[in-house]
């Protein structure tokens, strides 16, 4: 098993499932602090074999055989006509391919979360629609697509430079441009010498007005 993702440190768990912030009673976080605090996952990922719910117990599929046959026989008549259809047998195993993501909740792709996410950056509610793509890629084994796309889905900051080191490529890059339009104009005015004028096609052949 693999966790994709974990809350901090900080984090507790709540047996309340009401999710409204009560900022006068607890004005620091909104929510009181009800036992450990500690990291737990929120998203894991698991790789192999998985056994059936229904591996030691009849098939839901036989069960609905059962209730058919104990309907009213008005209803049994209605059907006689019809071919009866076989019952499917219960898959006991998966095979050692399988792959299985389980997520804590589904509140992540809420649109009243995206919406509050987007309102609070410009770009960060895209990281859970991200996540829900790369868990489908992973899922049925598209690791191709998984690392194109996972190549360019940060953002790349740059490194922290002092104010010299600022003022220096600043300097540099207006440099760079004032030279580039200088010789961009040196070649245009050399061009413009350098072409020959064009002949009049009247005064070549001697007409004149």
């Amino acid at each position: 098993m693999v966790t994709l993702l974990e809350s901090t440190d900080e984090s507790w768990l709540r047996t309340s499932t009401d999710i409204q912030p009560n900022l006068d009673l607890y004005p620091r976080l909104g929510f009181p602090i009800e036992g450990e605090q500690a990291a737990r996952p929120l998203a894991v990922s698991l790789h192999g074999s998985f056994e059936s719910y229904f591996k030691d117990r009849p098939s839901p599929f036989q069960e609905g055989a059962a209730d058919q046959e104990g309907a009213p026989d008005a209803l049994a008549e209605a059907d006689a006509g019809e071919a009866e259809e076989p019952v499917l047998g219960t898959i006991e195993e998966s095979p050692e391919s399988s792959r299985l993501i389980v997520i804590g909740s589904s509140e992540f792709l809420d649109d009243p979360v995206l919406e509050l996410s987007a309102a609070l950056s410009a770009d960060r509610y895209l990281l859970n629609l991200q996540f829900l793509q790369n868990a489908v890629d992973w899922s049925v084994e598209d690791q191709d697509l998984l690392s194109i796309r996972s190549r360019g889905s940060y953002t790349r900051l740059l490194e922290p430079m002092e104010k010299s080191e600022q003022s220096f490529w600043e300097v540099l890059n207006y440099g760079l441009a004032l030279v580039a339009v200088v010789v961009i104009g040196v070649v245009w005015n050399v061009r413009q010498r350098g072409e020959a004028p064009m002949p009049l096609v009247g005064l070549e052949s001697g007409e004149g007005a």
